[in-house]
């Protein structure tokens, strides 16, 4: 067996150090302005993203982040990013949740439409339509005759609002005294704030009812 040197140990151990303390990364921070002066006037329906899976199945969901790059509309409202998702070819069984994902630090306030085979608007959402459906801030809908796209635009009333929340769970501590095992559980709650951003991600999931029905 080769000798390890002093020398190489010691920036071994060091390496092992440094490595042990290195700061996490912080979490993808809120965005709360938006300028581009690219923006379309429609969106580009043949680079929807689709929501057929390769293999029929209960629950699809696609996440798309929106980033710097993705996309974005001029209208009234100012520009705006935006996600397309072109919806299943057979939506008569379908269930479909869309909207903005609970990040660490942020989530993006969706603004979701129905659009036709032409992209024009056949379906909106009020704003009582919206609220959290586990970790995602969405509407839930199921697709009509006609209706071929879900839009998602970002609702810019809401950017640089806070969410607050409490996470809550339990811990179990463990020890051994005086020769007995003891566990006792206790609950923990965290407070938690979000800022509604014009960056994050946006999540579409597909519940199919009539799958296992159909094989």
């Amino acid at each position: 067996m080769t000798p390890i040197r002093p020398r190489a140990l010691a920036a071994v151990v060091a390496a092992s150090l440094l490595a042990g303390c290195a700061t996490p990364r912080p979490p993808p921070p809120p965005v709360t302005a938006f300028t581009r002066a690219n923006c379309v006037a429609a969106p580009d329906l043949a680079g929807a993203v689709g929501l057929t899976p390769d293999k029929e199945k209960a629950v699809h969901t696609v996440i798309t982040p929106v980033t710097a790059d993705t996309p974005c509309l001029s209208g009234p409202g100012g520009p705006t990013p935006y996600v397309l998702y072109a919806l299943p070819a057979d939506i008569h069984d379908k269930t479909l949740i869309v909207g903005g994902v609970l990040e660490a630090a942020r989530i993006v306030p969706p603004d979701v439409a129905l659009l036709d085979r032409l992209g024009r608007v056949v379906r909106t959402f009020h704003a009582a339509d919206y609220y959290f459906r586990g970790p995602v801030y969405s509407v839930q809908f199921t697709p009509r005759d006609g209706e071929r796209y879900t839009l998602v635009t970002v609702d810019a009333s809401r950017i640089g609002q806070r969410y607050d929340s409490i996470a809550i769970g339990t811990a179990t501590t463990s020890t051994y005294a005086a020769g007995m095992a003891m566990s006792w559980t206790s609950g923990v709650d965290a407070a938690q704030s979000r800022t509604f951003s014009y960056q994050g991600s946006i999540q579409a999931t597909v519940f199919d009812s009539e799958t296992g029905k159909k094989q």
